[in-house]
């Protein structure tokens, strides 16, 4: 039997307390009847049965306490990426989209690098901000690209998603852009006013993320994902709070 405090937890409209968590406005989610999943493992590098085990009782209680509405889970990119599909943290996150979408009325959204104010140093802009500001040396992929999205674009589309009624589907959540990182290096040096210590190393890696369904939401929920988007987006989280 889940405990008391895990029920009441799953009937949340917002499960979570973390990135992603807190850019979601309760309210408004509860006004649409449904529950966004946005806790378990965030650690992208993370190894530890215990730590999934934990993600999948978790889900497991909020998908039996949620109500008939909308079951909103955050998936990962990475598990069509061919350099970490096969990662312990992909591996994890398909297995619990299985089990979501035995659930109807399920939205799954596969997500790329999400940026936003957090203490995980374990993100990639996180690991990037603290390595430049430190001058430490770093070993950048040459031919690497990533794709990022600002957490509040994850909330705005997701709530604006959730509002047209869809569901049962799977999807990308991603911006059209992508970036090599060699020119996300160059941005976090801009927005930090500093410079990378770093050195190229010719390897590659990246998935190619489906911007589709971000793309159709994006002008319904006033987000601006023309070019420019990833700048724009470490600009605001890393112009001000992190130089100096």
């Amino acid at each position: 039997m889940p405990s008391p405090s895990l029920k009441r937890r799953a009937q949340s409209s917002v499960i979570g307390t973390g990135l992603i968590a807190s850019a979601f406005d309760p309210g408004a989610i509860a006004a649409l009847g449904a529950t966004v999943f946005a806790s378990g493992v965030s650690n992208s590098q993370e190894t530890g049965i215990p730590a999934f085990a934990r993600e999948r009782q978790l889900l497991s209680e909020a998908l039996e306490g949620a109500g008939e509405g909308c079951f909103i889970y955050f998936s990962t990119c990475s598990v069509t990426d061919p350099h970490r599909a096969s990662t312990p943290y992909a591996l994890h996150k398909l297995a619990m989209e299985a089990l979501v979408t035995t659930r109807p009325g399920f939205i799954v959204l596969r997500l790329p690098q999400v940026v936003g104010v957090t203490r995980n140093p374990n993100t990639l802009t996180n690991f990037l901000a603290d390595r430049i500001n430190r001058g430490l040396p770093l070993e950048v992929w040459s031919n690497a690209t990533r794709c990022l999205i600002d957490v509040d674009t994850v909330a705005s589309l997701t709530t604006t998603l959730i509002g047209t009624g869809r569901s049962d589907l799977l999807s990308d959540l991603a911006p059209p852009e992508i970036v090599t990182m060699p020119e996300l290096v160059r941005m976090m040096e801009q927005a930090l006013g500093k410079t990378a210590q770093y050195k190229l190393v010719a390897q590659g890696g990246g998935g190619i993320t489906d911007p589709s369904l971000a793309v159709s939401m994006s002008m319904q929920a006033g987000e601006n994902l023309e070019p420019g988007y990833t700048l724009r987006t470490i600009q605001k989280y890393y112009g001000n709070r992190h130089a100096g």
